[in-house]
């Protein structure tokens, strides 16, 4: 059995390691999560103002899956491509890199606002203002989240420059008071386990599987473990190919 405590440990492990890329934790402890708002597959967003006729531009991004998002087989964080009679090409620019993603408030003075999440480093492109030299600077893609009921999508905010922006109200930008208290808990589960596992060993001169605190009745747990874990992971992959058949071949 301790070989499958030891596998349910790490795949505990890798699933809040997976879950602490899409968070961020501002300056005063607030935890921000952006799972609900990252979208299987990425978000696919026209640019309605481009005006392009048969022609038109379309952003690709997301926020914490970013395996879909391509452009010249590269993995990034947001892309423009040319979609042609609505179907997306191959022919895309680079807005910003998925090592580059950075997070702010929208109002310091107001944290309550919502939160900017950033994107750069992306290809470069001519910035208007300084054509008549001839200066490149690289792209950026800026997303804009307001505190408040969810929009069905994001809007598409006028170029400004060399960055992209985009703006939608959704709760991924309030505040959470309680998750700073989430993040402590977690801590002194941590302590505790820690404190309890140590003091078996110096103390009671436990070995083994007998110095864990509250092994055995964690391993009672195990089967149940593994049959939500089985259940969750076909439900997600009921949802993956629900969305699989859309993928990038159209808008």
């Amino acid at each position: 059995m301790c070989p499958n405590f030891t596998i349910t440990i790490l795949l505990f492990l890798i699933g809040i390691a997976q879950c602490q890329k899409c968070t961020w934790t501002d300056e005063s402890g607030y935890t921000y999560n952006l799972k609900s708002l990252d979208k299987p597959g990425g978000w696919q967003l026209k640019d309605e103002t481009s005006g392009m006729g048969m022609f038109s531009m379309v952003y690709i991004f997301n926020f914490c899956d970013f395996k879909p998002i391509k452009c010249h087989d590269r993995q990034v964080g947001a892309i423009e491509a040319l979609a042609v009679m609505g179907q997306i090409t191959e022919n895309c620019d680079v807005a910003g890199l998925v090592e580059t993603q950075t997070f702010e408030h929208l109002d310091q003075r107001d944290l309550q606002k919502g939160i900017v999440i950033k994107y750069t480093q992306g290809d470069l492109c001519m910035d208007p203002k300084q054509q008549p030299t001839g200066v490149m600077q690289p792209r950026q893609a800026h997303f804009f989240i307001e505190c408040g009921n969810d929009d069905a999508t994001f809007t598409v905010l006028p170029d400004n420059e060399c960055i992209d922006q985009f703006k939608i109200r959704h709760h991924v930008g309030c505040r959470n008071a309680s998750s700073h208290w989430f993040l402590k808990f977690i801590f002194i589960i941590c302590l505790y386990f820690g404190g309890r596992f140590i003091y078996n060993r110096k103390k009671l001169q436990l070995e083994g599987e007998d110095a864990i605190p509250h092994f055995h009745q964690i391993k009672t747990l195990i089967p149940q473990v593994r049959t939500i874990f089985h259940f969750g992971v076909d439900r997600l992959q009921t949802q993956v190919q629900r969305f699989r058949h859309g993928g990038y071949d159209s808008i």
